[in-house]
């Protein structure tokens, strides 16, 4: 769990604006996908499961509360017209002994740009990373293998989810024509 507190503080510290938790879930995922793509191992080395709206890391409840317990982060309410809509996640201090190596860095780096607002449209950027996330069911483990994830166009191994993107699509019927 120990990379995986430093991973989440690298990226909240590059988040001038906080994150909210989902979207650092998914930081935490295209991270962990990119780097294995590229190394065959993922930064975090923990498991991901598959919820109603974004792939997971299992520990990373219990990491987020022992670096809320230690200082090292804090968690704000966005309050809007309608009440509060959910809690941003704010780095205040680093960690003592930062584990991370440059490639770990500049790989999280590479997703956190992809990203500086919120993280939508992820099957643009990592198509091959969003379709592994999304064929899993609901609830299960989202595996991480050479077989399901090493390459950089493997959406098109599932063509009903060419219909999700509509770029996708039109470079399909422009190819056809």
């Amino acid at each position: 769990m120990e990379k995986l507190c430093h991973a989440i503080l690298w990226i909240l510290e590059k988040s001038p604006n906080g994150r909210a938790r989902l979207d650092l879930a998914k930081l935490l995922y295209y991270s962990d996908g990119v780097h294995f793509q590229k190394h065959a191992e993922m930064i975090t080395r923990g498991d991901y499961i598959h919820l109603e709206d974004s792939p997971y890391p299992v520990k990373l409840n219990e990491a987020l509360l022992f670096l809320k317990e230690k200082g090292h982060i804090d968690a704000i309410p966005k309050i809007e017209g309608n009440g509060i809509q959910g809690f941003t996640l704010r780095f205040l201090t680093p960690m003592d002994g930062l584990i991370l190596s440059r490639e770990d860095k500049r790989v999280m780096m590479k997703v956190v740009e992809a990203f500086r607002g919120r993280v939508v449209d992820e099957n643009r950027h990592y198509p091959n990373l969003y379709e592994n996330y999304v064929v899993t069911p609901l609830f299960d483990s989202i595996p991480f293998s050479v077989e399901r994830i090493n390459t950089k166009i493997h959406v098109l191994v599932q063509k009903s989810l060419l219909n999700l993107s509509g770029k996708m699509f039109r470079v399909l019927f422009e190819r056809s024509e």
